[in-house]
């Protein structure tokens, strides 16, 4: 049984603007479809070219685009593709908030051409609703702090 996962909304509104290819966006796609929270799918380059109906040398340029554009991590181990921290999804928006505020949280540059894409704000998108990242009652997770926009790699 899977669980619902919670994405960025923000960083959604902004993918068009990775200017990506249609094979590396179907591969994007599924990447999306099959992974873990925080974003770790175990999937083979050769599973996503039978999946597509691609030769796998057209997956790895995907890939190779994916990772140019930051959209997943530049090192992958065979079988395993890490994607970005602010694409990834989460068990909730609490464990969402949490993991982006979280130090050890590597968050690579976002290279989409000609554009600024900015990190997170300190704005709570749970604010002025009904939402509760704990329903058991313990603490509200706390918000990640403002820190100051990712500027495009020239």
């Amino acid at each position: 049984m899977s669980t619902a996962l919670v994405r960025n909304p923000d960083m959604f509104e902004r993918l068009p603007d990775a200017g990506l290819g249609k094979t590396a966006r179907e591969v994007f796609d599924i990447l999306q479809a099959r992974q873990e929270p925080a974003g770790l799918v175990r999937i083979t380059q050769k599973q996503l070219a039978e999946r597509l109906g691609i030769t796998v040398p057209s997956v790895s340029r995907a890939i190779g685009e994916l990772k140019d554009r930051g959209l997943v991590h530049p090192r992958t181990v065979h079988g395993k593709v890490q994607l970005h921290p602010l694409f990834a999804a989460y068990e909730s928006m609490a464990h969402m908030v949490n993991h982006l505020k979280d130090e050890s949280t590597h968050l690579w540059p976002l290279t989409f051409p000609g554009k600024m894409v900015p990190l997170p704000s300190g704005h709570d998108p749970r604010e002025g609703t009904s939402f509760d990242p704990d329903p058991d009652g313990g603490e509200p997770a706390p918000l990640p702090e403002v820190k100051t926009p990712l500027r495009i790699a020239s």
